[in-house]
């Protein structure tokens, strides 16, 4: 099979690149939808697709002939993403009207350079994917760093965050449309509150320092990589950035469409949702062909065969513990607030019932990795229930999908449904070739 250039494309970039863009294409539609949003969201998105790099990249075997296969790259996914939607992006779709609101619920604006819309659209677009990619690319450095080392690595994001903030600060016209003309309303956070739900330039404000306070932490990320050369580790994170913020640029939140169908009454919004997770998904594909094909040589693989992998097993499990939970908890709230009400007497039940089991699942993985270390160097396979592990995260995130999609007397919600439901057969098919595909290797 790798020997064989066709079957390389099929295996190493066609077939993830459709899975990762399956479940884009249905999980950052979910981030959006009651229950989730933000942080919440993206770890929903996060978690399904640390699940399956991680299911399609590793090798029932200890030893392992792709760099990133690490049981740590779902928690990476799900924490790298899911920090990345600590913001928004309702301030920018107008800019591709060529409109600037100063207030949304008044109706008014100031005219606009379109160009603005796909320029904040990269910029927000690139770290929303690409700190993510940074977290992934820890699972699998070329060289092993020391404590020094991580330290020096996770300063560089911050001390970059930082150093943007210092510039958003000292030159706001820079990174602030018209800012010499509308300061005070800009700075207006009376009038025009950053809690409204309405856009307004107080709440463009805070999304544009935000927008370049991630790219900080990610350009930070990426140029720690460049100085250590990392070659495989720079092109992951250069290209899930890049590809997704022009993949976001081009999608244009869908401000398209109402042109295009102006009589019709459809969530253009959540399309756009879905089209973004596409993006992702895509930009992931593509970095999983550029870095992440097998190796054959045997010194290589017994390079990225973990010396400890009794604190993988317990990444891969506490990632899946995580991710699942959360993403659990905020779907029932979200199908409550559906078809019950009161959303934020849900989320307190949910939170009394759900956290202190996660608490108590995180305490089982501890006593298991004290109580039962597996050898090192592994003896056999570490994750020998792989195959159930992603069908579990599969079917787990797919129900929660249809839960928080309706009611089903909108016929967007239900179009929605099937929609999801062509991603799950679709996305099912794939992880059942690639188990196959094992089974025949070993």
């Amino acid at each position: 099979m790798r020997n064989d250039p066709r079957r390389d494309i099929i295996h190493n970039f066609l077939l993830p690149t459709l899975l990762f863009a399956a479940l884009g294409g249905m999980t950052w539609a979910v981030r959006g939808c009651s229950g989730y949003g933000a942080v919440n969201g993206c770890v929903f998105a996060g978690v399904t697709w640390g699940a399956a790099w991680w299911f399609i990249a590793r090798d029932p075997a200890a030893g392992q002939s792709r760099r990133y296969a690490s049981g740590w790259i779902v928690l990476a996914l799900a924490v790298g993403i899911g920090l990345s939607g600590g913001r928004g992006w309702m301030q920018w779709p107008s800019f591709f009207r060529g409109e600037l609101l100063i207030d949304a619920q008044a109706g008014k604006f100031v005219p606009i350079s379109r160009g603005y819309g796909f320029l904040w659209l990269f910029i927000a677009g690139v770290p929303w994917a690409g700190i993510g990619a940074c977290m992934l690319a820890w699972c699998g450095s070329a060289r092993p760093l020391r404590a020094r080392d991580w330290l020096l690595r996770i300063g560089c994001g911050i001390g970059a965050a930082y150093a943007a903030l210092q510039l958003f600060h000292a030159y706001p016209e820079i990174f602030l449309p018209f800012y010499k003309t509308m300061q005070a309303q800009y700075l207006d956070a009376i009038t025009h509150p950053e809690t409204t739900a309405f856009p307004n330039l107080r709440r463009l404000y805070g999304d544009n320092r935000l927008a370049i306070m991630h790219l900080g932490i990610y350009l930070g990320f990426l140029a720690y990589e460049i100085g250590r050369r990392d070659g495989k580790n720079v092109v992951l994170i250069a290209t899930v950035g890049i590809l997704n913020g022009l993949g976001w640029s081009l999608c244009q939140n869908w401000q398209w469409a109402q042109n295009l169908w102006p009589n019709w009454n459809f969530n253009f919004w959540r399309c756009w949702e879905s089209s973004g997770g596409i993006s992702i998904g895509i930009a992931y594909g593509v970095a999983y062909y550029l870095v992440n094909r097998p190796d054959s040589n045997e010194a290589m693989q017994a390079r990225w065969q973990n010396a400890r992998p009794s604190l993988e097993r317990f990444g891969l499990y506490f990632g899946l513990l995580l991710g699942l939970g959360l993403s659990i908890k905020n779907g029932l709230r979200g199908w409550a607030n559906i078809y019950i009400g009161n959303e934020d007497y849900w989320s307190r039940i949910l939170t009394l019932i759900i956290g202190p089991l996660m608490l108590l699942g995180l305490l089982f993985l501890l006593r298991q990795l004290w109580r039962r270390p597996l050898p090192s160097p592994p003896q056999g396979d570490v994750f020998p229930r792989a195959y159930g592990i992603i069908w579990l995260v599969l079917i787990v995130q797919n129900i929660l999908a249809q839960l928080v999609t309706g009611p089903h007397n909108n016929f967007s919600e239900n179009a929605f449904c099937v929609y999801y439901a062509a991603l799950f057969i679709l996305s099912a098919a794939i992880v059942r070739h690639y188990h196959r595909l094992k089974t025949i290797v070993v």
